[in-house]
């Protein structure tokens, strides 16, 4: 367990490091898991116990969302005043992410209807 967590603080560290630098441009974790990605993909196989790293953090996601909760509170005389512009954000912002991934969702089974046309099925007379 202690070799997949210094794997995963050393891509991470990665990550980071070449984010700063400005070499992508790109967060640093996101740096860091990709770079974990492709150490995986050498290495040819998923080690037993990065998975058992993973479903541990996984234990505790939900303390991650303490600090979003914490600012919550801080600024909620802001929140109160800004209600308005927020709400319309959350919402406007939601409405366009669903009609354009239905009118997405819609073009890419018309293109994919177009390359794989179904075969004409004709009805058979069980009678006859």
């Amino acid at each position: 367990m202690l070799e997949e967590i210094a794997r995963v603080l050393f891509w991470l560290g990665a990550g980071e490091i070449l984010a700063r630098l400005g070499v992508l441009p790109f967060p640093g974790p996101v740096i860091g898991l990709v770079l974990l990605y492709g150490n995986l993909l050498v290495r040819g196989h998923l080690p037993e116990n990065l998975g058992a790293l993973a479903d541990r953090i996984l234990q505790h996601l939900g303390m991650l969302f303490v600090p979003a909760g914490v600012g919550v509170i801080a600024y909620l005389d802001r929140l109160q005043t800004e209600i308005v512009p927020i709400l319309a954000a959350v919402i406007g912002g939601t409405v366009v992410t669903i009609v354009v991934t239905a009118l997405a969702a819609e073009h890419f089974s018309l293109r994919a209807a177009q390359r794989h046309p179904e075969p004409d099925r004709k009805v058979q007379d069980v009678n006859a």
